[in-house]
């Protein structure tokens, strides 16, 4: 049964999609070994990376990187004192991959172990829109009042975080929208914290492929979900 699952989360991957997640990983490998990154941060980015290309190719074993990137990355946001950060990782990504996990597996394309995915309507588009602004102004205050180094863009991310992270175990193809927001508010503050001398180059060459990466799989989803009938 192992063996089969094996083998069908590395079904349907185009050659080229491959060759892409080998770059990906060595680059993050090479570069942070090259600057003089830790071994712990620079398995926390390789896994950050693993999980954002398996989540888009819609496969389950994606949250089994995203589990150790989101017990290890905490960590690392912890020692940066990114308050917002390590409570995101810990207190909601953390069980949320098990949910993902879940949620995913009743939702599957049985021939190629893939999950069938869905967008939102324009209506549930603009709650989305609404929840975050009104909800990013009431973390960003709590933080400032912890002395949190960058109060309001460690509750932007953390805001649209959680938001996307819903929206990736139910399947939505915004949630690649609100993860490239992420990803550029989280290279901008990882920047800031490595000039501090207290960052870590491995997270952010973590965060900048995953800009890549979600722009990359927002087109693809949504070309995906053109040519497919919507299912729920």
């Amino acid at each position: 049964m192992l063996k089969n699952f094996i083998i069908k989360e590395f079904s349907n991957w185009h050659p080229l999609e491959l060759v892409w997640m080998s770059f990906c990983t060595v680059l993050t490998v090479g570069l942070s070994y090259y600057l003089g990154d830790t071994v712990f941060g620079t398995a926390a980015a390789v896994t950050g990376v693993l999980y954002s290309l398996w989540a888009g190719k819609g496969k389950l074993s994606c949250y089994f990187f995203g589990i150790f990137n989101s017990f290890a990355y905490g960590l690392i946001a912890f020692k940066a004192t990114l308050y917002g950060e390590v409570i995101l990782n810990w207190g909601w990504y953390f069980p949320m991959m098990f949910a993902g996990l879940f949620c995913w597996k009743k939702h599957l394309k049985k021939d190629v172990q893939e999950i069938i995915k869905r967008k939102l309507s324009w209506q549930y588009r603009l709650l989305t829109a609404a929840i975050a602004a009104v909800a990013t102004a009431a973390v960003a205050f709590g933080l400032y009042k912890m002395g949190d180094q960058a109060p309001v863009l460690d509750a932007f991310t953390t805001v649209l975080s959680v938001i996307a992270m819903v929206l990736t175990v139910k399947r939505c193809v915004e949630q690649w929208a609100l993860w490239t927001m992420v990803n550029i508010a989280s290279i901008y503050m990882w920047y800031k914290v490595y000039l501090t001398g207290s960052g870590s180059i491995a997270i952010l060459l973590m965060w900048l492929l995953a800009l890549i990466n979600g722009v990359i799989f927002y087109c693809l989803w949504q070309r995906e979900m053109k040519n497919e009938p919507q299912r729920k």
